[in-house]
């Protein structure tokens, strides 16, 4: 299992706060400093830090707006496959079908969940399908 928090220790230069930050922001990345939004919840933020532990791996801040929400989608795929592991999917489908308790149950947001299912190939795809078939839950 990934631990951005323990990542984040191994990154001396970051600086990590909380605040309260607008409702539509959970956190960001700022020089050396990380925000990230007080009133989330601990899986929430688990997402958000590991998403700004990829915003400063990357150093990728494009301008353009096009090209800024295409960075923000890359940066949210690799987060999402950093936390989630597909046989850790395939077992959360054993026993449900629900975006939120799947979510709950794999330590990330919905958003985050969404981001993994979308980012999936089409051979991951076949295999989770064979293997949610072996089990009987296809």
């Amino acid at each position: 299992m990934y631990h951005p928090w323990r990542e984040a220790r191994r990154r001396p230069h970051l600086v990590i706060e909380f605040a309260d930050l607008p409702d539509d922001h959970r956190g960001c990345l700022s020089g050396s400093k990380v925000t990230i939004n007080a009133d989330d919840l601990q899986a929430e933020r688990r997402c958000t830090l590991t998403h700004e532990l990829v915003h400063d791996e990357r150093q990728v801040f494009p301008v353009e707006p096009v090209l800024a929400v295409r960075e923000e989608i890359t940066v949210e795929r690799i987060a999402a496959r950093r936390l989630i592991r597909l046989e850790q999917l395939v077992e959360v489908l054993c026993w449900t079908r629900s975006t939120p308790e799947a979510a709950a149950e794999l330590w990330v947001d919905v958003p985050m969940l969404t981001a993994f299912v979308r980012s999936l190939t089409d051979d991951e795809r076949d295999w989770i399908d064979d293997e949610l078939a072996e089990r009987g839950v296809a």
